[in-house]
């Protein structure tokens, strides 16, 4: 049945089954949820965030290596610029707080939420994977924003 020019497609084809196809992909979102003073709601928006380059290589080695690169830990925004696929860093970091996981098992997604006190016209946020430097695996760009308490929830999907 199978000889040096047989490709797994015509192995397929000659057994009767449909060929299994499944791609991997990953996109996300982040969450924008600003809060005054007060308590009350000052906004809530969502704006699609980039994975960068160093973002893809940290994805690979959780899946490839045996000595895993450090957890996602960490948030942090800043008033610069987003520096695109790129980036290693925030362009301006202003603040970095500690990030919390959640996942439920059997489904796609995963999120990360971290929240800030007292933000004043951040621009930028990205999530890395140590309390000070380490590896920017996510980040996007917004109007500038000040506001008392910003809440952001970085939302993956793996489909």
């Amino acid at each position: 049945m199978f000889n040096e020019k047989t490709k797994i497609s015509d192995s397929f084809k000659m057994s009767g089954t449909k060929k299994a196809e499944e791609g991997l992909k990953i996109c996300g979102k982040v969450r924008l949820i600003g809060h005054n003073k007060d308590g009350s709601l000052a906004f809530d928006r969502e704006i699609p965030n980039l994975i960068t380059n160093a973002g893809f290589d940290w994805i690979s080695d959780v899946m490839g290596l045996n000595a895993q690169p450090s957890d996602i830990t960490h948030m942090a925004i800043g008033n610069g610029a987003v520096g695109g696929a790129g980036a290693t860093t925030l362009t301006s970091e202003t603040d970095r707080q500690l990030a919390t996981y959640a996942h439920t098992p059997g489904t796609k997604t995963l999120t990360l939420t971290a929240t800030f006190a007292t933000v004043v016209a951040a621009t930028e946020y990205g999530c890395v994977n140590s309390a000070s430097n380490g590896t920017l695996v996510n980040t996007a760009g917004f109007t500038a924003i000040t506001v008392d308490s910003l809440q952001i929830v970085a939302t993956f999907t793996l489909s």
